[in-house]
Order: structure tokens, then sequence, then C-alpha cells
């Protein structure tokens, strides 16, 4: 090769050379940045796997194991689960409590008196309010809802009649001081403003259900299931000892 080939050769080669190296660290970069994501995914992966397990084993221990239901059980409640959450449901009227004092009709545009039933769930505010069927889910929401502590409120619908037992409207029978307690548990759920609960204003999916404001913050391990499970610990009735999914409750009602 005579001298100036050799020299535009090596000139070539000096000029490309800061390329490669340029190229050699973004693609350094790429795979440490894979390498990384692949990671979380992993450690994820391992939280969500260990919180199922963890759910799985905490459920099958009880409490309450005493409970029964006994001639002095007078009072008749249902705990209700659609696969993902549950809600206590409890007669209107009683001798303990009467709830259109707590929970006035005229927030309910097509409830009336006749109504024998009102349901309670607790849960992620933005949740409940923006997701009235599971198509209308959003990621963001669910995320938020499931990795971050959020705000709370209580849904409340008034029921026309008994509900009929089946495998996901189990019934439960209370005596006078389990109800009370149970009635207590609900109640300082609300939050108040002058003493009333505070309804959120045009909130509910139809006439007979509607919003309140709650206390307490929502996280995946503090959910829906936990605060109905949390209520039949305080009324005495056999139940997890923790219960993040709808299972770990009704296994115990059978």
């Amino acid at each position: 090769m005579c001298p100036a080939a050799h020299t535009v050769t090596y000139a070539i080669r000096f000029v490309q050379a800061p390329k490669r190296r340029s190229e050699n660290r973004m693609l350094l970069f790429i795979k440490r940045i894979l390498k990384l994501l692949a990671n979380m995914a992993a450690g994820i992966l391992l939280l969500v796997g260990l919180f199922f397990l963890l759910g799985f084993l905490l459920s099958s221990i009880p409490v309450n194991s005493s409970f029964a239901q006994t001639s002095e059980s007078k009072v008749e409640i249902f705990v209700t689960s659609n696969g993902v959450h549950t809600d206590l449901v409890l007669p209107v009227a009683t001798p303990y409590m009467d709830w259109r004092q707590k929970l006035p009709l005229q927030h309910f545009a097509t409830a009336d008196s006749s109504f024998t039933h009102v349901g309670f769930g607790w849960g992620d505010r933005r949740f409940y309010m923006e997701t009235p069927e599971w198509s209308d889910l959003k990621l963001d929401v669910a995320l938020t809802s499931a990795l971050w502590p959020t705000r709370t409120a209580l849904h409340v619908e008034y029921i026309r009649s008994r509900l009929v037992p089946n495998q996901r409207q189990r019934p439960v029978l209370l005596t006078e001081t389990q109800y009370l307690r149970l009635i207590a548990f609900i109640d300082s759920s609300f939050q108040r403003e002058n003493g009333a609960y505070m309804l959120i204003e045009n909130s509910g999916y139809s006439g007979t259900d509607n919003f309140y404001e709650a206390h307490g913050k929502f996280y995946a391990t503090k959910n829906c299931n936990s605060w109905v499970n949390k209520g039949l610990k305080e009324a005495g009735v056999k139940t997890a000892w923790w219960a993040p999914f709808p299972y770990a409750i009704m296994r115990h009602l059978r």
C-alpha cells in the first residue's frame, strides 16, 4: 500500500473511532436500562406473588373461632361478594338503629320507606366514583389505588327487599350486642360535618345509591375487603386474620 493510501485509511479509522465508541456506549446504556427494567419487573412479580401467598396463608387463620349463631342471634345481616369486592348489608330499621335517620331518603332519588335493607362498602374514592363498570376502569386509577395511600369513600345503597342467600350473599345472625358493635364500626367510618354524614353530591350510580366521605386511607393491604373483615371482627363474627380478597372472608361464613 502506498503511503498516501495508508494515510487516507488511517484518517478514516481515526474519524470512525469516536463514532464506534459512542455507539458502544449507547448499546451499553441500553443494555443497562433493559437489565434494570427486567429486575424491576421481576421484583414487582415477586411482591405480587408474595401478596397472594400471604393473603392465602393469613386468611386461613381464623379469629373469633368461638362465634356461634344461637337463639339470641336475632338480627340478620348479609355479607356479599362480587368476586373482587365485598359489602355489608344490614336491615334498614331495627330497635337498635334506623339508618334512615343517618342516611335520609331524600339523598336517594328512587329509594323510599318500603326498602328493607341498606348496603355499605368502603374503598378508594376515585376508583369507586369513576368506575361504575369494569369497562370504565382507567390504568392510572387502578395503579394509584393499588400502589399509593388514597382518599376513601363509603358506598351506600338502599335495597328493596331481603337478599336471597347463596354463595355470594351469605346471611349471618347476630345478637343485640354484636349488632351494636357492627353499627358502631360502620358509623365511625363516616366523616361528619355538623354531626351529619358528609354526602358527596351527585356521586351515585343510580337513584338508590350514593357516596359519602370516609375516614382512612386505601392501599393494597388495606382495601375494601379488609374493611368488611374488620367490621366482622369488631362484631365478633368468625372471619380471617387478614382478608385482602373476598374469598378470605366468604370461606369463613359457610
